[in-house]
């Protein structure tokens, strides 16, 4: 079913009255969890948004990834459609986060390079990546939001979504560069990974 921003919106009104005040309305993935993530930003059209994967990049509300036939539990037998979000998962030793997918595997990489400025993309089965090119170290934070742990003084560095999208949408990037690749309206979000009790494996 389609996840979208009134069913997100009811949904974490629903946990967060259920739970203490001091409890996240948001359940952090643990190791070996399938998730999917949402973008944040109040006031903006990417609150309580579906990030999605579309040719080769991460996008959020793509109306071209409006409705996917996916297989429950990856189940080929079991398929459910209108599925509008991307899944995940993250290896914890490593950082490096795959999509949930049947094979060939689908992997993150981020291009920080004066040629890159950011770019967030994924590669399929076993396309290389550029020397400049980065599969991780990803984590999930302490508030269960993905970031990128760059390390050393740069930290850990979160993401900005850019409108214009291949397909329609928002492009996300890593934050950092004030318009990559020359994009105009780009804003700041948070990355919010939710934990997936049904995982869905789609194709891609």
């Amino acid at each position: 079913m389609k996840f979208t921003a009134a069913a997100a919106a009811a949904s974490m009104a629903a946990i967060s009255s259920a739970l203490p005040q001091a409890s996240s309305p948001f359940p952090r993935p643990e190791a070996g969890d399938v998730f999917r993530l949402m973008s944040l930003r109040t006031g903006t059209e990417i609150q309580y948004g579906n990030v999605q994967a579309s040719q080769g990049s991460l996008v959020i509300n793509s109306p071209a990834e409006n409705n996917k036939t996916c297989a429950i539990g990856g189940d080929r037998e079991n398929v459910t459609s209108g599925i509008n979000y991307a899944s995940f998962s993250i290896d914890e030793e490593t950082g490096s986060v795959n999509i949930y997918t049947f094979n060939p595997p689908l992997q993150l990489y981020v291009d920080r390079s004066g040629m890159g400025q950011g770019n967030l993309r994924y590669t399929t089965g076993v396309q290389p990546i550029g020397k400049n090119q980065e599969r991780g170290p990803f984590k999930i934070n302490d508030d269960g939001d993905l970031v990128f742990a760059a390390g050393g003084l740069t930290g850990d560095v979160g993401f900005q979504a850019c409108p214009g999208a291949v397909g329609g949408g928002w492009k996300i990037w890593l934050s950092g560069v004030e318009k990559p690749a020359g994009s105009e309206g780009c804003t700041p979000f948070t990355m919010k990974a939710l934990k997936e009790d049904v995982p869905k494996k789609c194709l891609y």
